[in-house]
Parts: structure tokens; sequence; C-alpha cells
């Protein structure tokens, strides 16, 4: 019989080296400050992308929980009864620390302090995983990531959003509205009305003006942090894998405090979970 821990540990030996280099040009650049996005074609090599996709089958095999209560379905209610529809999980990274030493970590936070005019060793990051089922992938609702943090602060972030695995309209790749980043954080609510359910939504939203944004597996989008963006269903025969990572300046106490009643909703039902034990 096999041993669960020796198969994990022979698979972390099996790491790749980091040494695929990714640029963004001028061009890239431009359209993330217009457009509040952009893609490059690869932020990876094949064999980081394979190990990648090994370990990313694993932490969702086994739902681990890096920070506690950090494995959930982003789609229901927490800790529901059901299929797993939009599972997420939150800080891989802090379990398993060699993912910092990865060419898509290094890449993502050298190109995205190019992006935000910032020096890399002032950047923080931080990482979650969202995997859609094949053909049960829920959609997830057009939102601005901003909306789901702590308003006491100002944020010059971004996400670097990569994917494992063809992000087609088939599988729900993401979708943006272009210039959207000028504005503030828009209102919010989370889906079904539910503050048990992660997942934030904004009704003010003009959909007309969606563009999609198809990425082939290893390729990356880099979006700020108050664009809108959504993705949609995943009615392919394959799962689609995203690993997000999150970059920003150390955030700045805002003068003024801000209210954002979903944020305090949502912290109350996070505090009321009862997340299994690991």
């Amino acid at each position: 019989m096999s041993d669960p821990a020796a198969a994990l540990d022979e698979l972390l030996a099996r790491q790749p080296p980091a040494d695929f280099t990714a640029e963004l040009d001028d061009a890239h650049v431009a359209e993330f400050r217009d457009r509040g996005f952009t893609s490059i074609p690869r932020l990876t090599s094949d064999a980081e992308l394979a190990w990648l996709g090994e370990l990313y089958d694993w932490l969702f095999a086994e739902r681990v929980q890096p920070v506690r209560g950090g494995y959930f379905d982003l789609s229901r209610a927490y800790e529901s009864e059901g299929p797993d529809l939009q599972p997420q999980i939150l800080s891989p990274e802090s379990r398993f620390p060699t993912l910092r030493r990865t060419a898509v970590f290094r890449n993502g936070r050298r190109l995205a302090a190019r992006l935000l005019g910032a020096e890399e060793p002032g950047l923080r990051g931080w990482g979650h995983m969202i995997r859609k089922p094949a053909g049960i992938g829920a959609p997830l609702p057009w939102h601005q990531d901003e909306a789901y943090w702590d308003p006491v602060f100002e944020y010059e972030a971004l996400g670097v959003w990569m994917t494992l695995d063809p992000a087609t309209r088939e599988s729900g790749c993401m979708s943006f509205i272009p210039g959207s980043h000028r504005g503030e954080v828009r209102k919010h609510r989370h889906v079904g009305d539910d503050p048990a359910v992660h997942a934030l939504i904004t009704d003010d939203v003009e959909a007309a003006l969606a563009v999609p944004v198809p990425v082939q597996a290893g390729g990356a989008i880099f979006h700020h942090c108050r664009v809108l963006h959504s993705s949609g269903a995943n009615t392919s025969p394959r799962a689609r894998r995203a690993w997000a990572n999150e970059f920003q300046r150390p955030p700045r106490t805002r003068s003024e405090r801000i209210e954002r009643p979903w944020i305090d909703e949502g912290k109350r039902a996070w505090e009321a979970r009862r997340p299994r034990e690991t």
C-alpha cells in the first residue's frame, strides 16, 4: 500500500527549476493602464506546468486547508452539502512555501512590479486556487477583487491569473469591462444575498461592454484590483484549473471610513463557520 506522505514528498522533490523568463512589452503596459488588464501567452515552462498540475490535483483531491477554513466552494454556503461547483483553496503557499519559488510566482511578481510602477522587493503577494469541475463548474459573477478587502485601507494591487488548462468560453474563461478600474469600488452583495456564500456580485455593470479573454494553458492575465470581471460556467468535458496570485504595495490607512456592509456581513458568516479539522 502506498504511503500518501511519501508520495507527496516525492512530488515536491521533483519540482523543476524555475528557469522560464516571461516578459511584458510597452504595449502590454499601455493596455493594462488603459483597459485595466492585459495577457501574455506564457508565464512558465511546460515542465513546471505539468508539475503544478500534479500538486494542484493533490491539493483539491485532499481538500487541503492551508489556513483554517481555507477550502470551500465559492458558489454555495460554507460547509453545505453537495457537489463541488467552484471550490477554492486560500493561501496554498502558506502550506507549501515552495510555490513562491516557481516561475509562475517569480515572473508574476516581477511583472506586477513593472505594471504597478513599484520596486519588486516592496510588493506583498499571496495566492488562491479556483477549480471549475468539468461540465458543472459554476460561473463567477461580476465583481471587483478589492470589494473583498478590508476597506480601512487603500490599495495599489493587481492579480496574476494563470490557468493550467485552456481557458475558453466553453470552459469558463475570464471576461472584463475595459476601463472600469478607473472608478471606485461598486456596491456588492453576496450571491443569493446569503453572507455564507463567499462569492460577491455587483449589479452595477454594463455587461454588454464585456470583453472575453481566452488563455491557453500556462498563459496569464494581469488585472487591476478594481477592474470588473467575471468568468463563465464550465460546460466543457475537462476541468478548468486556475492559480491566481495577488501582488500589492503595502496598503495605506484611509483618512476616512468607507462603509461596505457586505464586508461586515461576510466577516460574521466566516467567523460562524465550523470547518472540518485537518
